[in-house]
């Protein structure tokens, strides 16, 4: 897989019709996430030798001409963050480091070259957003008001529209660094799983009723709230990004202290479920409510977390 990253990691470019290459790129997400699981195996199993060779061969064949389809400055940060962060894990693991500070330093690496690769293609997204909008104002518009809907009604909706893809469009950094962080987080899990399943030992993250934000997490989001409200500009929208992205794991780690809570009243199982229902389908303030609750636990440790990890 790491040596035909470079034809596989392609497959949208293969088609011009939109829901094929919707498909084409959810079977890409997929893979990437096969391929980091057998780059953390195989590093953590000391076959790290054959698995930068294999990285390379792909590399190679993504930078020769009548093979590689991307040009090179597009295909070396996707390329990077496929097999890097993955690489890096398994050896900071095989190093003893803890496994949060081992994942933190993946996700770090996925970031920088996703945002390499956002900036290459801003321009792109851009212009594929502006026409996004020009359709929603055309066909929502004048299709409520060719159905009888009133003019008011119509320019109403299409604003709201428009506001969400504006938010979309402010927000998509973070929406496309915390997808890369995603792969590598379900890739850590299922690894955790397999040398589990086998009784082998790996320092993973854990029950997930115990999962918590570090503390000082909290210190820097308050840092980052600052520099939102003080500066315009860039900076501003960069910070928003980075919000968004804390309140992603605060809410994650807030799921967790939900369902220890859950699991502490004794709840049966087809009661959670409907609560998880509930809460998704609250959208926005579900979310927003479950980072509250993974904020104050960062602080406050409702669960006594520190001490059960001290055992």
């Amino acid at each position: 897989m790491a040596a035909a990253y470079p034809v596989w990691s392609a497959l949208p470019l293969l088609t011009a019709f939109a829901p094929l290459q919707v498909v084409f790129g959810l079977i890409v997400f997929l893979l990437e996430i096969a391929l980091m699981i057998g780059l953390i195996i195989g590093v953590i199993e000391g076959r790290i030798r054959l698995v930068l060779a294999a990285a390379a061969v792909g590399l190679a064949a993504g930078v020769t001409p009548g093979i590689g389809i991307f040009p090179v400055s597009m295909l070396l940060p996707v390329w990077l963050k496929a097999m890097a962060p993955a690489v890096a894990v398994g050896v900071f693991i095989n190093q003893g480091l803890k496994p949060g500070k081992s994942f933190a330093f993946g996700a770090l690496l996925t970031a920088v070259f996703l945002l390499v690769t956002y900036l290459q293609g801003s321009a792109v997204l851009g212009e594929q957003m502006s026409r996004a909008n020009a359709m929603i104002e055309k066909i929502v518009t004048g299709q409520m008001v060719s159905g009888g809907y009133d003019q008011a009604m119509a320019n109403n909706l299409t604003d709201q529209l428009l506001y969400v893809t504006k938010i979309v469009t402010r927000l998509m950094p973070g929406l496309i660094i915390m997808s890369g962080i995603a792969q590598l987080f379900v890739a850590f899990l299922v690894t955790e799983w397999y040398f589990t399943r086998r009784d082998s030992f790996f320092p993973g993250f854990g029950p997930f009723i115990y999962w918590k934000v570090p503390e000082k997490l909290l210190y820097f989001l308050g840092v980052v709230l600052v520099v939102r409200l003080t500066i315009d500009g860039v900076v501003q929208i960069a910070a928003d990004n980075v919000i968004f992205m804390l309140l992603i794991s605060y809410a994650v780690c807030g799921l967790g202290l939900i369902e220890f809570a859950l699991r502490r009243l004794r709840l049966p199982v087809l009661v959670r479920t409907i609560f998880y229902i509930g809460l998704g389908l609250m959208h926005v303030i579900g979310l927003i409510g479950a980072s509250i609750a993974g904020l104050f636990d960062s602080y406050f440790d409702f669960r006594k977390v520190r001490a059960h990890t001290l055992g």
